[in-house]
């Protein structure tokens, strides 16, 4: 559940000096739409994205949020206030990034005198002696004493670069050394200065980088990077301030406009980052694309560097110097200067690349705003005879986090049956197997290593591990429709993966999901060799007898599909996995479990999210303020599909705790709710019997009338706002007043029939006198409607011979409350939310009314956004269906008529919903058919929730805005925001 916030804890923010109400709604004009109090909206939600308390004031810095320890900080006045427009996080469309390891650094500059005394030491490693100049200029911006020390190849080159150094204003100490020509930039940096410059607060890393192998495709990268690191005085001060105070531990440039995204993951370094992460204190690295300083320059924390430059490298360690582009230890630590201070809790700040823009840190861009035009024309070039493709995140997608998921619910299944250690048993036993063959080997050589416990008898077979295999996968769409244009255009398409499951394995799934028409299959298991060693490709340019150019690689893998085969001449069009791309999304920033630690809820949960919406290999309509996409299908797959899932199963739960074994889905959020609790369901050995029962607040609190109390209960129980007297007569009672009647109410100065009605906090004086003199026509009204409200509610089977819940969206259990008064027996409620007046119901009355969600909320700023803003769900949920008014003598239910808003928001409801109920089959599926362990956590659908109406785009703005709500028992008529 979402942490609570206590008055207390608001009450602090409000009278904390730092906090300017008045300003805070002015700047943040969604707090003031959203009716929220400004201080608890800091608190719950403003400090965490990056907002500030008032204009010249950081925001809060603290990596890890806790509303309790936020506000001990506030009480004790302990956050720190910087000068107006220099937080580190002021750009108003990403500002939802604070929770993200890294972020973008805002614009602004400080005054120098604030970072005098700051101990600073820079270290320039100076290759091409000849950029000294253009050097000194950017090293003399630095705006307080520093001590300079410069690597460089010879001793004419020291001489030079000493002489040029030397004028540099507040350069105090110049120490210019002669190193070997081994380990780039960073072995010079770490082995030869390391130690010189782990005594400082800050330091800064910068190198005369040419990148000369590239045929000039990053000329400006070295110049783009000094121009953003020392840009000026005032933005430098920002920087050394920011590193030495608060929770910043390195500052760098947005990654290099012109450089290739992949080059934001490990590439050809992962083997010797795990080799080297326990000397440098990391125990975990980070999959995928990540945040570090490509092209290693930047201002950092020393201490957030620490284990590098006290590590203890040597020269020695590092390979001789041979031209390589990736693959080396210096290579390796580039990266690890974003891992390191990731590890030791220190956050990064971005600066945004403003000539060039990207709301992508990683440049993701240069993939999503690749039209299909550009692939096409690869594969269809006239040298391009074949068209090869990775089979997984390429052409087949899993609804996992983790790729390799399926071992550990293999382990799952034999840990039940006492064997605790078969993850590690089948690790062992792949290494045996391929240590016996010298080369790759397939399943069923791995589990002719595998040995099981010593008191089991049971034959150990792949069969298990295989039918998991085959029924993880499902269609990356995009990728097959690019696998039949390369056949349409006459390729010969083959498939080529470095993998252990057999043959018919591989072509049962590739069937599966109706890939068809290739020719040839190459598996590592059967070759023996791995693309990811280069092998593979070796094989295959052979068998096919066809040059490096002449082949078009397709596929997700960094390294085995697209550096591996580009350094070897072939062509390639690398595909984004869909899971990188979802950790990208800017409104994801924090909220993506590690794949390797996620339970297995969020291991389908964010896979199935990423392998529906963003599994596309074109984005035509991408923006990145969206959430999940671009369509109503997509926002119902990745956050409607989830709620009702974690709902349906929770249903199930509690029916089995409290002995209910019949459930009533209330009109008209109920239909919906129960058409996917019904597949939720479907198959389990104890379904429940679930019913779409037409009621509503009129229709059952109406019959439910007795007394002059009930009259004015009903009139009190929810606001009224502004409508006639006559619509409030009607809605609330059924009682339509002739002329004559209404003649005599306004004779005596009761109320006047077209006078507006207002109603607040159940304030009701004011109306009285004149319920009391229409009474007579209210009872009359009851009693009519008394009768066919029962016989249709029986009918139903809410006789009392089953134990039976009623189930909605809830809030207040009023009809819950009237049904128990009408039947005059036991009704419970499950609903997805209850307030104090629903929850109480169940003391009360000695009946269950409990919410999934959120339970016994108050009303509120401080309540679940699920409750706070539980209209867009309710759009969410809304059927075609209208109203139900009242019932008649057949038994049948009457509706209202059928209203023109209804038909308008139809078509983006349906779309929305189908959406919704194809996260519920794909979640219903695995759990019967991989396992039915799976369990969809109500807190992660709350946080995606939370994370969505309050960042809502133009584009989300736009399809909600479609969808409306009738209000007319609050008087409100149709409802759209």
């Amino acid at each position: 559940m979402i942490e609570i916030i206590t008055e207390e804890q608001v009450s602090t923010v409000r009278q904390w000096k730092h906090f300017d109400a008045a300003w805070y709604l002015k700047e943040y004009a969604d707090v003031g739409l959203l009716g929220l109090d400004p201080a608890y909206h800091y608190l719950w939600l403003g400090a965490r994205i990056g907002r500030k308390p008032s204009p010249g004031f950081a925001r809060f810095t603290g990596r890890q949020f806790r509303v309790e320890e936020f506000v001990r900080e506030i009480a004790r006045d302990a956050i720190e206030s910087l000068d107006e427009n220099t937080n580190f996080n002021d750009s108003a469309d990403l500002s939802y990034l604070g929770r993200a390891p890294a972020e973008f650094v805002g614009p602004g500059e400080i005054d120098v005198s604030a970072v005098q005394g700051i101990r600073v030491g820079v270290h320039a490693h100076m290759y091409y002696a000849d950029l000294a100049e253009e050097f000194a200029y950017h090293l003399g911006q630095i705006p307080c004493a520093f001590d300079l020390y410069a690597s460089t190849s010879n001793e004419a080159s020291r001489e030079a670069v000493l002489r040029v150094f030397s004028t540099i204003p507040n350069a105090k100490k110049v120490d210019v050394r002669v190193v070997p020509n081994i380990g780039r930039d960073i072995a010079p940096l770490v082995v030869e200065f390391g130690a010189d410059l782990a005594k400082y607060d800050v330091i800064s890393h910068i190198q005369t980088k040419k990148s000369l192998y590239n045929n000039g495709s990053t000329d400006g990268w070295r110049e783009y990077i000094l121009h953003s690191l020392f840009e000026s005085p005032g933005r430098i001060a920002l920087y050394l301030r920011a590193l030495n105070t608060s929770r910043y531990g390195i500052v760098y440039p947005q990654c290099f406009y012109n450089l290739p995204y992949m080059a934001n993951t490990w590439l050809a370094n992962s083997g010797i980052a795990r080799a080297w992460a326990p000397r440098f204190g990391v125990d975990a690295l980070p999959e995928g694309y990540f945040d570090f300083p490509a092209g290693s320059m930047f201002w950092a924390k020393t201490d957030a560097l620490r284990p590098l430059l006290e590590g203890g490298l040597q020269w020695e360690n590092f390979p001789p110097e041979q031209g390589q582009t990736d693959g080396t230890l210096a290579h390796c630590i580039e990266r690890m200067l974003g891992v390191v201070p990731t590890s030791r809790h220190y956050q990064h700040g971005v600066v945004r690349d403003t000539q060039t823009p990207s709301w992508s840190r990683w440049r993701l861009n240069q993939f999503i705003d690749r039209p299909i035009e550009h692939l096409h024309a690869i594969v269809a070039a006239p040298e391009t005879q074949i068209v090869a493709f990775d089979i997984f995140d390429t052409l087949l997608t899993r609804p996992l986090l983790d790729a390799d998921y399926v071992k550990r619910l293999l382990h799952s299944e034999h840990e039940k049956n006492g064997w605790s250690d078969f993850r590690n048993s089948r690790m062992r036993a792949e290494g045996a197997a391929r240590e016996a063959k010298a080369r790759d080997v397939d399943i069923h050589d791995i589990y002719e290593h595998l040995v099981g416990p010593a008191n089991s008898t049971a034959e150990l077979t792949p069969d298990r591990e295989i039918e998991l295999e085959i029924l993880s996968v499902r269609p990356r769409k995009q990728g097959i429709e690019l696998l039949q244009f390369a056949l349409q255009s006459g390729k010969k398409v083959i498939l080529a993966s470095d993998m252990f499951l057999p043959r018919e394995a591989i072509e049962a799934m590739l069937q599966r999901c109706a890939i068809a028409g290739w020719h040839t299959l190459y598996l590592s298991c059967e070759v023996g060799v791995r693309k990811d060693s280069g092998k593979l490709y070796e094989h295959i340019l052979a068998h096919e007898q066809i040059a490096p150019h002449e082949m078009v690689m397709v596929g997700d893998n960094e390294r085995s599909d697209f550096q591996i085969p580009a350094d070897m001449g072939i062509r390639t069009i690398h595909l984004v996995k869909a899971t990188n791309i979802l950790r990208a999304i800017p409104r994801f920033a924090g909220v993506v479990p590690d794949s390797e630690h996620a339970p297995l809820g969020d291991q389908f949960l964010f896979g199935a999210i990423a392998a529906e919406n963003y599994s596309a290999i074109t984005y035509p309509d991408f923006s990145p303020a969206d959430m999940f996409g671009a369509d109503a299908h997509a926002i119902g797959y990745g956050l409607l599909g989830p709620i009702t899932a974690a709902f349906s199963q929770w249903l199930q739960a509690q029916a089995k705790k409290h002995g209910i074994d019949r459930l009533y889905f209330l009109a008209r959020e109920g239909k919906f709710l129960k058409t996917v609790f019904d597949r939720w369901q479907a198959g389990s050995a104890d379904m429940l019997q679930s019913d779409y029962l037409l009621i509503s607040r009129r229709a059952v609190t109406v019959p439910c009338i007795e007394t002059m109390e009930d009259i004015f209960h009903i009139a009190a129980s929810n606001n009224f706002y502004g409508a006639t007297m006559d619509m409030f007569l009607n809605e609330r009672f059924g009682t339509v007043l002739d002329a004559k009647a209404w003649a005599e109410a306004e004779r005596n100065r009761l109320w006047a029939r077209n006078a507006p009605l207002t109603i607040q906090d159940g304030g009701i004086d004011h109306i009285r006198p004149f319920l009391r003199a229409v009474s007579p026509h209210i009872f009359a009204q009851a009693k009519m409607e008394r009768e066919n409200a029962l016989g249709y509610y029986r009918a139903m089977g809410l006789d009392g011979s089953s134990k039976s819940a009623v189930v909605d969206v809830g809030y207040g259990a009023t009809i819950q409350r009237h049904l128990i008064k009408l039947l005059d027996h036991k009704v419970h409620g499950l609903y997805m939310m209850t307030d104090q007046k629903g929850s109480a119901l169940g003391h009360s009355a000695n009946v269950v009314a409990k919410g999934c969600f959120v339970h016994a909320a108050e009303r509120s700023p401080s309540a679940s956004p699920l409750f706070t803003n539980s209209f867009l769900l309710e759009k969410m949920l809304s059927a075609d269906d209208e109203q139900v008014v009242r019932y008649t003598s057949a038994g049948d239910a009457e509706l209202r008529e059928r209203s023109e808003y209804v038909d308008i928001g139809r078509s983006v409801r349906h779309e929305m919903q189908r959406g919704a109920l194809a996260f519920v089959d794909d979640a219903a599926c695995f759990r019967r058919g991989m396992s039915s362990n799976l369990h969809i956590d109500g807190a992660r659908c709350e946080e995606l929730f939370s994370r969505f109406v309050h960042g809502l785009s133009p584009n989300e703005q736009k399809i909600f805005s479609s969808l409306a709500l009738d209000d007319f028992y609050c008087g409100r008529g149709i409802v759209i925001d």
